[in-house]
This record gives C-alpha cells, structure tokens and sequence, in this order.
C-alpha cells in the first residue's frame, strides 16, 4: 500500500470576550486523519479523507484557541506530486462555526474562511499553514498529524 501524506489543518472559532472584528491568528492544529482510496489509475491514486482535530493558539488564550474542527479532504497522490483540498467546519465552545477551505501540498497550503454563524458571520479571510510532522500510524488509513497555521481574519457584519 502507497504511503501518502494526508494532513487538513485549518482554522477555528474564538471565544466571544476576546473577538475582535479584525485580528491575527497564530495556531498549532493537530489531528486525527482517515483516509480512503477512491480510486487508481497508473501511479496517481486519488483518495477521501476525513480529518478531526483540535487546534490551540499561541498565545493561549487567543484568537481560535481550544476549538474542534471537521474536515473533508480530496487528495491526489502520485509520484510527481501530492496536492489536496478540503473544506471544514470549526465549532468553538459556544457552538458557534466558522467554515472555510485550504488547497496545497505537503509542502504547505492556503487556508481561507467562507463563512460563520453567530459571532463567526461575516468573516472573512486566512494565510499560509505548514506541517510539523506525522505521528506513528495507527493503520493503514489512519494517522496523525499537527501544523502551524498563521493568518489574518475580518468580520464583516
């Protein structure tokens, strides 16, 4: 079985007293991936992953700190490339979410929000996330993984 990296690690919702309508994020994301092949053809597979995590902020305390996140992820996986794009939904601890999407590589992605509920509608924006690495797979199609994640958000309301 072809070994491929998997990893979505977005962003997420902050709590109401330290909301700003405009601010920077600095996050560490870490999660837990499954993925599962969709199909073949030569050396490219394609595969769904399904991705849960939490994400911290660095500060603790800031922006997007201790919040859950769901992705579903598209990979494209052959030996010339791996590129993904997923979409995810964040629930802070009020059950307020923020939306979005990324798109990239191993190397590093894009992330950008799309839309929110509650304190979260309006917001707009995102920036560049990198991975810190993979943790020891469970299985074949499960492992782990954590990135840092920077960026920029705007609520427009």
């Amino acid at each position: 079985m072809k070994r491929c990296l998997l990893i979505a690690m977005p962003l997420a919702c902050a709590p109401l007293h330290a909301l700003a309508q405009s601010g920077s994020y600095d996050l560490k994301l870490c999660s837990v991936s499954e993925s599962t092949v969709i199909d073949r053809a030569g050396d490219t597979t394609i595969l769904a992953v399904h991705v849960r995590g939490i994400s911290g902020s660095n500060p603790a305390g800031g922006p997007f700190d201790k919040n859950t996140y769901e992705c579903r992820q598209l990979v494209d996986a052959s030996k010339a490339a791996v590129e993904f794009t997923g979409r995810c939904t964040f629930v802070d601890k009020d059950g307020h979410k923020a939306l979005g999407t990324y798109s990239g590589s191993p190397a590093g992605w894009t992330w950008k929000f799309l839309a929110g509920t509650g304190k979260w509608e309006g917001i707009e924006g995102g920036g560049p996330t990198k991975s810190l690495g993979q943790y020891p797979r469970l299985s074949p199609a499960v492992g782990a993984a954590c990135a840092h994640a920077t960026g920029t958000y705007t609520l427009k309301k």
